[in-house]
């Protein structure tokens, strides 16, 4: 039924426009349970991560639903306004996973070069920062995420680079898409998560304090290639 997709940009919104069809053309019904993300990628010949994305892009559309426990399945009632539902996908013309692969680049060498240059009153900020989120309960998701976007926000402005902050401003703002946002919070409501983030947020701070640029460096990898993981490559 699926068929391979060409390797080009945009890859999830190929798989979107595959998965649409199916169901407009009646191929795919109402209840029908899709295969799972693990199938789909060897089928269609692509990765988790896009797999993912696609999936997340077509439960934002209305067109499936997540059944915890039970797998994915096409909306009982799917929606008719074909042309709101592409709106949604095109502004989202950036993936995530390209996201998370610019911000793996960037902000390590950010944390590093903050860990050099960062004044005493970029630290006292970042400090309050992650003290704020440790208050925070594991539920207040939304307040969590404002705190993690100041707390990278800081770093990239202790680098004292204007050009290497303002492209790391760039990439923050794509994660105001409805894609991006959907894949996050879903990710951050798994139990541990949150809480998981607080405690690497303390670690990076604390190699800041004491101006180990190869152990800030290290750290702010390791914590969004964790953040990666959780969002693309957890099996449910």
């Amino acid at each position: 039924m699926f068929k391979e997709v060409p390797k080009n940009r945009k890859l999830y919104m190929l798989v979107v426009d595959q998965i649409q069809n199916l169901i407009e053309n009646q191929q795919l019904k109402p209840g029908d349970k899709l295969p799972s993300e693990r199938d789909l990628s060897v089928e269609l010949g692509l990765s988790r991560s896009t797999i993912r994305e696609a999936m997340t892009a077509l439960e934002i559309m209305g067109l499936i639903e997540v059944r915890s426990g039970l797998g994915t399945f096409v909306a009982e009632c799917v929606q008719d306004d074909t042309e709101d539902m592409t709106d949604i996908t095109e502004n989202d013309s950036i993936s995530p996973s390209d996201i998370f692969e610019a911000r793996i680049i960037l902000e390590p060498q950010l944390a590093k070069l903050a860990s050099q240059r960062a004044t005493s009153e970029d630290l006292d900020n970042l400090r309050l920062v992650v003290e704020e989120a440790e208050t925070l309960e594991d539920n207040e998701i939304e307040e969590f995420e404002l705190l993690d976007e100041k707390f990278h926000f800081i770093i990239a402005n202790a680098s004292y680079n204007d050009v290497l902050s303002k492209f790391a401003q760039n990439i923050n703002k794509l994660r105001g898409s409805q894609l991006w946002g959907s894949m996050k919070i879903k990710s951050l409501k798994k139990e541990g998560r949150i809480s998981r983030y607080k405690a690497e947020h303390r670690d990076i701070y604390e190699a800041l304090v004491i101006r180990d640029t190869n152990l800030a460096e290290y750290l702010t990898r390791k914590h969004l290639l964790d953040i990666r993981t959780d969002i693309f490559e957890d099996v449910d």
